[in-house]
């Protein structure tokens, strides 16, 4: 099995969206998964997910303060509160779900991404393309011979684990 340390996401820039396809039809001819390889030509937006984000963490987190915010209105909510027993288990749940949802939102936002995401929107808003392969670190040397082979202009290696 391998794990998350050791898996990780090469994005390669491409001076057209042309040499970019060429390259992702190369690695799929080579055996690379469809939903590992990515394409990014023209859509800054999705040049930023390149980098990952924290959707993960700000789930957890916001589940967790759900629950601290549930045990609250329990504890200081007053007899009243804890005698309704069905409110409780119905509300505390909705409001744990609630607090993931808004965490996992503030995890995508463009607030808690790395710093180096800028770059890939840079890039793509000057008209180059993205590819992008994930997998472990054996395939992705193998995924970066391809990508230089097809005319890469610059390759970075990311800890994401995530094709775009």
């Amino acid at each position: 099995m391998v794990t998350s340390a050791e898996k990780g996401t090469l994005i390669a820039a491409f001076p057209d969206q042309e040499r970019a396809s060429e390259a992702a039809h190369a690695l799929d001819a080579a055996g690379f998964p469809p939903d590992h390889v990515g394409l990014v030509a023209g859509n800054v937006r999705q040049a930023r997910e390149a980098t990952g984000g924290f959707s993960v963490q700000g789930a957890i987190a916001g589940a967790i303060v759900g629950a601290l915010f549930a045990v609250a209105l329990v504890v200081f909510g007053g007899e009243a509160m804890r005698a309704n027993l069905v409110a409780v288990f119905l509300g505390a749940p909705a409001l744990i779900v609630a607090f993931a949802a808004i965490g996992a939102l503030f995890g995508r936002a463009k607030l808690f991404k790395p710093r180096r995401y800028e770059r890939y929107e840079r890039v793509v808003g000057m008209g180059d393309a993205l590819v992008t392969v994930s997998g472990p670190s054996a395939e992705l040397a193998r995924a970066r011979t391809l990508l230089e082979r097809h005319g890469a202009t610059a390759i970075r290696r990311e800890d994401t684990g995530e094709a775009v």
